[in-house]
């Protein structure tokens, strides 16, 4: 087994919730296939247990899930809701084999100190079930009330039903069969095989820094076509194409492929799997009718009409053969995910089996659906967005016009709940128009900026809805302490924002703590590169164990089209004018001329690579010499510009005589811990000569990519593709959100 760290792991870590609680079962746990095993469960709590210990509520989730039931399932929690805190005390644990918290072959294994990848032994669904029968045991539990699941958690919640009829009252198994079919089994073992077929599957002995990842991405592809249906995939992509050579359905398998690499693990995937495959309530209990019809607890069976992963007459076996069950019909397109989907009807026929009264009957949905934002369900994102300045205004005007699409294509459901600017701050729990943000914000009171201590009651208000995240479209200062009281409020952060990672070194450090002790995430792609993927390249090197020598790049898109411009023969005042008209630049374009932004985003990009460097260490030189940067307001800028445009213009002149090329430029020299920027006289044939106005590039030189440097190129500025890089960091963050 490989010695090298697991690069995953911190992308678990955030499948793992700061409410997330650990137990050490006192003694190893005995397997069913043979040998025992040490195990330590990862779950979470909701509500108190009585005096009594008999008011416990299990929840069981599916194969890639999480402990987190509230975030995967969130409408089945509250007051006429299936699962009440109020009266029941709910738990659910990450299933033994799992890679959330709980022993699975991501952990270490006592004897050697590695982990166990594909060594771990082999377990059943019985065996997940018993260690939970020992983490309740050990919470003081009495008697389960209810035992409830979809899918694979399905099939936990009848191993429960069976292994433990006196302690348990009455069970709920949704889109699951008593015993894996020949189907079912087929699924699984096409999956694995996608695994086996990647050559860094290794038998197992995979190194975790170069996993399985195309064989897992493919797994989970296969797998996300059972679980949906051929009308509901119809619906949504049709034939329709994402671009000239991939339809949309295409691209959608591939975005969850890649989402599942990023937060799973493969011999976990193989593991489960397997286990699932094992699954036969009758193994060893005896003839298989007979034991269906042995059981005699209270059984609500949740079928749904266009399953084809777990067919309806899998579960109509079930509910026939079960003297206590009746059985609930789900009419639904969106096959076995449907339990994922209309959790609403799903809570009330759970809370109806239980004898309580609903809040509300939501009947299952048409065939042909409109999902509102009030429903909650996999994948329901709530977003207060900081700034309606250029990027801001234009993601908010994306989102109006593509959230349908996005919802449908990424299953994921954006609610914008929250605006705000330097004056004021919108907020509406039901969503903010989209079409009217603008006029809503006028007529809101005046709050000032955004700022601690004054913004808390807003985050905290955000904090209590489903998905909680902080979009930062602004450029201003202060915000790592805003960050840190988000993340420790539970919502996650989205920001284009470069001061808070390029500001005082402690001051950077002490976020990243508070990100990693709340278990959130902090995403920030666009703050070097607008929609130019820098920092996920830099990021995928040094996961896959590359030395990084060197970096060079060109992303100040504002001094891109300043000396592009001047090659044109236009003067550098108007220039920088038409810049700032455009969007181009910061706030106060001086922080361009003088170098400042491109040594902020060099700054950040440095600290990827562990360098442990201050903005005002870098060697720094302006565009222009300092004396024509004076304080003050923008006239007084273009005048003193004016004066250097003789100047200016003079220079681009000679140079293009000379057949070179004006650039400005930064270098990052890992070895030496330098970091420098500042024009460069360059020959045609420089990559960065042939860039042209504000396209920008990063040049990755590593021990892989030393002949030829790895290059990201493109567009670096604007506030439309800011505004797309922050969309395709907030699906990034929201995708795949541990329910299967």
């Amino acid at each position: 087994m490989s010695s090298s760290p697991d690069p995953q792991a911190a992308a678990r870590a955030a499948f793992i919730a700061p409410e997330t609680r650990f137990l050490d079962l006192p003694r190893p746990l005995p397997l069913e296939q043979g040998g025992e095993l040490p195990v330590r469960v990862a779950y979470r709590e909701w509500g108190k247990l009585d005096d009594r210990g008999e008011n416990c509520v299990v929840v069981c989730h599916a194969l890639t899930g999480s402990a987190d039931a509230d975030r995967w399932w969130t409408g089945m929690f509250g007051p006429g809701r299936a699962l009440d805190p109020d009266q029941d005390y709910v738990v659910c644990s990450n299933i033994l084999g799992s890679c959330y918290g709980t022993t699975g072959p991501a952990s270490l294994d006592p004897r050697s100190g590695q982990p166990w990848r594909g060594d771990f032994p082999a377990i059943t669904v019985r065996d997940m079930v018993r260690a939970q029968r020992e983490l309740v045991r050990q919470l003081g539990v009495k008697k389960v009330r209810l035992v409830v699941g979809g899918s694979l958690g399905g099939m936990q919640t009848l191993e429960w039903g069976f292994s433990f009829p006196d302690l348990v009252e009455a069970i709920v198994p949704i889109a699951c069969s008593a015993r894996h079919s020949a189907w079912a089994i087929g699924i699984s073992e096409a999956q694995r095989q996608a695994i086996y077929a990647d050559p860094r599957w290794r038998g197992g002995a995979y190194d975790p820094a170069d996993p399985p990842a195309a064989g897992l991405a493919a797994a989970r592809m296969m797998a996300m076509v059972t679980y949906r249906s051929m009308p509901s995939f119809e619906q949504r992509f049709g034939r329709r194409a994402q671009a000239a050579d991939l339809f949309a359905m295409e691209s959608y398998l591939r975005y969850q492929g890649k989402q599942l690499v990023d937060r799973f693990d493969a011999a976990t995937y193989v593991a489960l799997t397997r286990a699932m495959d094992t699954h036969d309530v009758s193994r060893g209990r005896g003839e298989y009718e007979e034991v269906l019809r042995g059981l005699r607890l209270p059984a609500l069976v949740v079928s749904i009409d266009s399953d084809t992963l777990y067919l309806p007459q899998e579960q109509e076996e079930i509910a026939r053969l079960l003297p206590g069950a009746r059985l609930a019909r789900l009419a639904s397109i969106d096959g076995h995910d449907a339990f994922l989907i209309d959790v609403d009807w799903l809570s009330d026929q759970v809370a109806e089996f239980r004898g309580r009264a609903v809040q509300r009957r939501a009947g299952p949905r048409a065939p042909a659906p409109e999902r509102t934002a009030a429903t909650s369900g996999p994948g329901e994102v709530s977003l207060l967005v900081l700034g309606t300045g250029k990027v801001g205004s234009e993601l908010l005007g994306q989102l109006a016009r593509q959230r349908q699409a996005l919802e449908r294509d990424y299953d994921v459901r954006l609610r914008v709940v929250g605006v705000a600017d330097s004056r004021r701050t919108l907020f509406d729990e039901a969503g903010v128009d989209l079409a009217r943000w603008r006029e809503l914000l006028d007529a809101a009171p005046p709050t000032g900026p955004f700022a601690l201590p004054a913004s808390r009651p807003l985050l905290e208000r955000l904090a209590r809805l489903p998905r909680p995240v902080l979009v930062d479209v602004t450029a201003a200062a202060g915000m790592p302490a805003l960050y840190g009281e988000a993340f420790a409020l539970g919502a996650d952060v989205i920001s284009s924002n470069k001061l808070p990672l390029c500001g005082p070194t402690a001051e950077r450090e002490a976020l990243f703590l508070a990100r990693r002790r709340h278990h959130r995430s902090y995403q920030y792609e666009t703050s070097v590169g607008a929609s130019l993927p820098v920092i996920d390249t830099l990021r995928s090197l040094l996961r896959t164990g590359d030395q990084v020598a060197q970096v060079e790049g060109s992303v100040s898109g504002t001094l891109g089209f300043a000396v592009s411009e001047l090659q044109r023969g236009r003067p550098l005042s108007l220039v920088t004018r038409w810049a700032r008209e455009l969007g181009y630049t910061e706030a106060d374009p001086r922080d361009d001329l003088s170098g400042l932004d491109a040594a902020r985003k060099a700054v950040i990009l440095a600290r990827e690579l562990g360098l442990t460097v201050e903005v005002e260490q870098v060697a720094c030189r302006p565009l222009v010499p300092a004396a024509v940067l004076p304080p003050g307001d923008m006239q007084e800028l273009y005048e003193s510009l004016r004066s250097h445009d003789g100047a200016a213009l003079a220079e681009a002149e000679r140079l293009s005589r000379a057949g070179r090329a004006m650039r400005y430029l930064f270098h990052i020299d890992v070895a030496r811990g330098e970091v420098r920027c500042g024009p460069e006289e360059l020959p045609l044939d420089h990559r960065a000569a042939g860039l042209h106005g504000v396209e920008a590039y990063v040049a990755f030189t590593t021990e892989r990519h030393a002949a030829v440097p790895l290059v990201v190129q493109g567009a670096g500025v604007g506030g439309a593709l800011t505004a797309g890089g922050v969309l395709e960091d907030l699906f990034q963050l929201c995708v795949g959100t541990g329910a299967r």
